[in-house]
């Protein structure tokens, strides 16, 4: 499908929701929502949001100008540009408006700095939803992916603010981000929901999401991490099975070499702070042992041949499973959710899972089976963010 340019319309649905008070109701969930004053919300929706797009580079092009780490030495350089000015850093090159700052590094400042772009937020979130969602998907998955978006890079730019030069990152580590785009679907999906977030006890929610849960839905104290903020009930899933599980994406299967496999476990016990996984010596099978409330594995135990075990967190089996070691050959089949179990077949281990990603919050899938079902993207985020509301 040809990518269709933005054009501004004068009325949105949501201008008109917001305008009349009419509380918003659809098929998915018995409970209206409304969008909420302002007011509402103890931290506002910053007006930019700092992206950082290249880490530890020692040269980039901003426009006709290059710029390279000997010369910017240790001085922090921000470079107001043009709207729609071309970035190009080892020949990837994004268009960014805003404002470029060049961030030496700390130790070796005439060696690499980082790149940062400062985009106003209303501009930032079409670059991210082009590039997490495919261009042809509904159009209440875009502006269910827009408010997660506005809301995850809020609480970012809040728990960041004072501490670092960056909120977030152009990739998996934070959420994609393509620069200016032109992909119509995406600004309308913006426009719409135009300063709108996920809220919950006063608080702007991080609303996390992934590209397939598999079908049942990882709470964030287990899948991310056990802070306070990820105790919360737009956090903790919903409750059954998911919509995507009527998708023949939602399951996938993985050949691993055994021993390549428990050598990749060894290697990573270091680097991950898990010296468990040190002691690995042959794997047999890998099988949930507790879950959580909804039934997704929490623990795994990786069982050897002598019947010795290793327990750890699913999602520590993921990282270390799939963790790039030197001396051995690259990954050729991902481990892509902790939602697993394995059993070796001859020298192969064979891992069959469900869902891509760590499952929690907006499930991208399951999204858009439920915009093909004509939910709205309200009542998408009701599912998806049990008992949070909507502010603007």
């Amino acid at each position: 499908m040809a990518e269709q340019k933005y054009q501004h319309n004068s009325c949105t649905r949501r201008e008109f929701v917001i305008a009349s008070g009419v509380v918003i109701a659809g098929g998915l969930v018995s409970c209206g929502k409304q969008i909420s004053a302002p007011e509402a919300i103890t931290r506002t929706v910053p007006s930019t949001i700092r992206v950082r797009i290249g880490k530890n580079v020692e040269q980039v092009t901003i426009g006709n100008n290059t710029f390279k780490a000997k010369a910017l030495g240790n001085a922090i350089k921000t470079i107001a540009i043009k709207p729609k000015t071309q970035v190009t850093i080892s020949g990837k090159t994004k268009t960014i408006t805003g404002t470029i700052v060049l961030q030496p590094k700390e130790r070796e400042p005439d060696r690499a700095f980082d790149v940062v772009a400062c985009v106003p937020i209303e501009q930032y979130v079409p670059g991210v939803i082009a590039g997490e969602l495919f261009a042809h998907w509904h159009f209440d998955t875009f502006a269910a992916q827009a408010v997660a978006a506005r809301s995850y890079a809020t609480t970012q730019h809040n728990a960041r603010a004072t501490s670092s030069h960056y909120d977030v990152t152009d990739g998996p580590s934070s959420q994609m981000f393509l620069g200016d785009v032109t992909l119509d679907v995406a600004h309308r999906a913006v426009e719409e929901t135009s300063g709108v977030v996920l809220i919950w006890n006063n608080e702007v929610v991080p609303a996390y999401y992934s590209s397939c849960c598999g079908g049942l839905a990882a709470t964030a104290s287990d899948a991310i991490s056990g802070a306070a903020q990820h105790a919360i009930p737009p956090l903790l899933g919903h409750d059954g099975k998911d919509f995507c599980t009527t998708l023949d994406v939602h399951s996938w299967t993985a050949h691993r070499p055994a021993r390549s496999l428990r050598k990749r476990l060894n290697a990573s016990a270091k680097s991950l702070r898990l010296p468990k996984l040190s002691d690995v010596r042959t794997i047999k099978s890998i099988e949930p042992i507790s879950t959580n409330k909804h039934g997704r594995p929490k623990e795994l135990v990786i069982q050897g041949r002598r019947n010795e075990s290793c327990v750890l967190r699913a999602r520590d089996f993921v990282r270390a499973a799939n963790m790039q070691v030197p001396s051995l050959p690259p990954i050729t089949n991902l481990a892509w959710s902790s939602y697993l179990a394995g059993h070796k077949v001859g020298a192969t281990l064979q891992l069959k899972g469900l869902g891509m990603g760590h499952g929690v919050g907006l499930c991208q899938y399951g999204a858009q089976v439920l915009a093909g079902r004509d939910e709205s993207w309200q009542n998408i985020l009701s599912w998806y963010y049990p008992q949070a509301t909507l502010a603007s």
